[in-house]
């Protein structure tokens, strides 16, 4: 069985393959004061509640935009496994080809996007992944990862507004049943909501009109997309484990 391990700023998704059908996953918030103990500790937890061995795991792979949790986990499937884990990056082979300027620089939970929608869906293809930042990632039609666009994510934005603005506060990204606020919170909540919703499509709209794509498929993923594709324009589907299959089919790549 595959272990695939997505370390994100914000979330870890943890998840299990046998072959290709995704067994089970979890999504938790990420610890930057993990220990590799308390890490294998946590991921044979899960495997736990997976009904999962630690012998039933025979390859993992592992993204991760974080360098300290990289060390950490590095260290981890050392001593609780005896798998040496494939760390994604352009240094392997992938399903898609990196065409950008330094591809040394794009993340490896974009890679995994990338590959999984390329693969899934064919070209052109666009991902918005909701997390830390809103990363918007572009495939050609004929497999060119050519870049994409980085914004602060919506949760990121109002946590730095609350913290700014002394009589605002932090909130999470709901639908707002009306755009116009008769409180500080239904503001907030409008303001967030639909400002990212604008943000998110005019975006797109340069990203299509750019790159002179046609019948693109627009997929979101990510811990806040839920829902996102009811309002977007172009947004068509929502894939919550989008990136674990983009580890799962690097791994059976390499």
């Amino acid at each position: 069985m595959l272990l695939a391990i997505d370390i994100g700023n914000t979330n870890t998704v943890v998840g299990v393959f046998e072959h290709d059908r995704l067994h089970d996953h979890f999504r938790v918030a990420s610890s930057h004061h993990l220990t590799s103990d308390e890490a294998g500790l946590f991921i044979t937890g899960l495997l736990d509640r997976m009904k999962v061995s630690t012998g039933d795991i025979d390859r993992i792979v592992i993204s991760s935009v974080v360098p300290r949790l990289s060390t950490v986990y590095e260290r981890m499937c050392a001593r609780f496994f005896t798998v040496t884990p494939l760390w994604v990056s352009v240094d392997i082979k992938l399903p898609i080809r990196i065409d950008i300027d330094k591809p040394r620089q794009v993340g490896a939970d974009r890679i995994a996007n990338a590959t999984a929608a390329y693969t899934r869906f064919g070209g052109p293809a666009i991902v918005v992944d909701f997390g830390t930042a809103i990363n918007f990632d572009v495939v050609t039609a004929d497999g060119a990862y050519i870049g994409g666009v980085l914004v602060p994510g919506p949760e990121t934005s109002m946590a730095e507004l609350a913290r700014k603005a002394a009589r605002l506060f932090d909130i999470r990204m709901v639908q707002p049943e009306k755009a116009i606020g008769r409180t500080t919170k239904q503001a907030l909540e409008s303001g967030l909501f639909y400002g990212t919703l604008g943000q998110v499509d005019f975006i797109l709209d340069k990203i299509i009109e750019e790159a002179s794509f046609k019948d693109t498929t627009v997929v979101a993923t990510g811990g806040l997309a839920n829902g996102i594709e009811k309002h977007s324009r172009h947004i068509g589907r929502v894939e919550p484990t989008l990136t674990l299959e983009g580890l799962r089919i690097i791994a059976d790549a390499n």
